[in-house]
């Protein structure tokens, strides 16, 4: 893949979305992934009240783009999280980030917000990966 192409990422659950808006599920730019601001819906566009199983959603939904992409966790070197309720989701968050990520963590900034785009939404997480020499 030349080094300048810029390739989205669309996982089966992305697509109406993606036809919607134009915004991929992530962007590859040579061997490094971009993966947009996921949200903690189910497949089905349902939203759990409970602030941890939609930390939890987030992290599957984001599983679902980087094995897209020929990734995974592992591969992750950077997140930024977006949170109505840091505090209060603080632990919850830390607790379900071990269920996915691997020593090393990436580089973290989790930032507490007033609101996001999907009303329902408390959490809303980014990341950057490395895709291996192996990836599609």
């Amino acid at each position: 893949m030349p080094e300048s192409a810029h390739v989205p990422i669309v996982p089966a659950v992305w697509a109406d979305f993606y036809t919607e808006t134009r915004i991929p599920a992530a962007l590859r730019v040579g061997d490094t992934l971009r993966v947009t601001g996921h949200t903690g819906e189910t497949g089905d566009g349902v939203f759990s009240s409970d602030p941890e199983t939609q930390i939890r959603q987030v992290f599957y939904n984001i599983a679902l783009t980087l094995d897209e992409a020929g990734a995974n966790w592992s591969n992750v070197v950077e997140i930024n999280s977006y949170h109505v309720g840091l505090v209060e989701q603080s632990e919850a968050l830390l607790r379900v980030a071990a269920e996915f990520l691997v020593d090393p963590y990436p580089a973290w900034t989790a930032v507490g917000v007033t609101e996001l785009i999907l009303p329902e939404a408390v959490v809303e997480i980014r990341c950057v990966a490395m895709i291996p020499e192996h990836g599609t």
